[in-house]
């Protein structure tokens, strides 16, 4: 292509001029165009202004520049293409047809999302853990258990393990229970009628705040309190009693001597200052 032939393209008017000009060769008026295509007459006027913002969608445009080059004798199908180059249109308007990409939406996830999910794996894995530990000291020691009157009636009827060691509160206390090697079973408030039981040779150690709330059963026989009432303990193995609150048992047991009755020594002094005066 020469100079010339460049000037002259450049010089050339645009689709919508020539439609223009067409239109007023015909002795045509927009309003004349809009009644032929049925369009408004402003689309007539904005096809020809290269209006694209007072247009409808694209897809509806090119169909009217089709008809309307149809209807004042231009090429529909350049008319078309020159419409899309002079006003600009998407290149790949044109590739409805063909296979095209179209990106996938993108999912934005919020901040502090992977910390958040971090913790609660890390909470997970230490309640897993937990569980499993737990399970493990529930195997070698029995849990602690509720007892009401109507469950010791029953136990009494009950075959008992002669080697059971069951300690229970007979008042509130904290009570701390840990294993021979020093883990702690249970620590927690045990209410009247709560106890707990294993058997006596697993080794265990006892802390209370109180000692005097806690009673002390082997097999099926009292031993006794732990200690004095309001008196904390630490660590004492188990089983053990305080020697002044041992039962006669505890204390046969044990082989201690029978803790005097009560007055028992001042009524042999006034019997034997009675002996003595009467002779």
């Amino acid at each position: 292509m020469d100079q010339l032939d460049l000037d002259l393209e450049l010089e050339q008017p645009h689709i919508g001029e020539r439609l223009r000009l067409a239109r007023k060769a015909a002795t045509m008026s927009p309003a004349c165009v809009a009644r032929e295509l049925k369009i408004q007459a402003n689309y007539v006027e904005a096809i020809e202004a290269l209006d694209r913002k007072s247009l409808p969608p694209i897809g509806y445009v090119l169909g009217y520049v089709r008809a309307y080059a149809g209807l004042v004798d231009l090429d529909p199908q350049q008319a078309v293409e020159d419409f899309k180059n002079d006003s600009e249109v998407p290149e790949n308007l044109g590739m409805r047809d063909r296979p095209h990409f179209v990106p996938k939406r993108q999912w934005r996830l919020p901040k502090g999302f992977f910390a958040a999910a971090t913790v609660l794996a890390c909470c997970g894995i230490v309640a897993v853990w937990y569980a499993s530990q737990t399970e493990s000291r529930a195997s070698a020691l029995t849990t602690v258990t509720k007892i009401n009157d109507t469950n010791i009636a029953a136990a009494e009827t009950a075959t008992i393990d002669p080697e059971r060691m069951l300690i229970k509160a007979v008042a509130p206390s904290w009570v701390e229970i840990k294993d021979k090697s020093g883990k702690t079973i249970i620590s927690r408030i045990l209410v009247i009628g709560e106890s707990w039981e294993a058997h006596q040779d697993v080794g265990i150690t006892l802390s209370a705040r109180d000692s005097g709330a806690l009673e002390l059963y082997v097999g099926e026989d009292l031993m006794g309190q732990l200690g004095p009432k309001g008196v904390a303990i630490t660590d004492i193995p188990m089983p053990s009693v305080h020697p002044d609150f041992m039962t006669p048992l505890a204390r046969e047991l044990n082989g201690l001597p029978p803790l005097p009755v009560e007055g028992e020594g001042e009524q042999s002094v006034e019997l034997q200052s009675e002996g003595v005066g009467g002779e």
